[in-house]
């Protein structure tokens, strides 16, 4: 008998120092994506300044930054969203609509990069390569993709949580 109770305090401690070192893991993770998505800024903004400092090709070195500064904000969107659910909260998703929530934030930044880096790869190919413009087309069809596929998953889990309510009998989700 005691030497369950020595195990189980054992165990709560490993336990315990597990969370906490994933939780320093996840939080060194987001600084790495936020010191990224600043590196990312600072080089767009220092290439911006060079074309129209040397007047090279303004218009260019404006798209690349816009695509940059796009995918850097999806960075630290994610950042975000990491220190914000595994470090602050550091706690598991503990119900369906958590779940969704979460599944919903991070497939909405990807739809937005994906169709933010096809826009600007159709004003970039659109006058210089009208040839390769299928390839930037088939990044806004696949965005279009993204979300639909996320109106399917928010309908599909909409209906399985109103479906687990009604089977708990609770009344507020009714």
């Amino acid at each position: 008998m005691e030497y369950e109770i020595e195990n189980s305090g054992l165990m709560a401690r490993a336990e315990t120092g597990f969370i906490r070192l994933a939780a320093v893991v996840y939080a060194a993770a987001a600084l790495a994506m936020v010191s990224i998505s600043v590196g990312l800024i600072t080089v767009s903004l220092i290439r911006v300044y060079d074309a129209f400092r040397h007047h090279n090709n303004a218009e260019s070195a404006l798209l690349e930054a816009v695509s940059s500064l796009v995918i850097s904000v999806a960075i630290l969107d994610v950042a975000k969203y990491v220190m914000e659910e595994e470090v602050l909260h550091s706690r598991e998703l503990r119900n369906p609509s958590e779940a969704r929530e979460a599944v919903t934030k991070f497939m909405v930044i990807i739809a937005l990069v994906v169709a933010i880096e096809g826009i600007v790869l159709v004003f970039e190919l659109g006058n210089s390569k009208p040839e390769l413009l299928l390839y930037p087309i088939f990044l806004l069809a696949m965005s279009v993709i993204i979300v639909v596929g996320l109106g399917v998953f928010q309908r599909l889990s909409l209906q399985a949580e109103e479906r687990l309510a009604d089977a708990k009998g609770d009344p507020e989700t009714r």
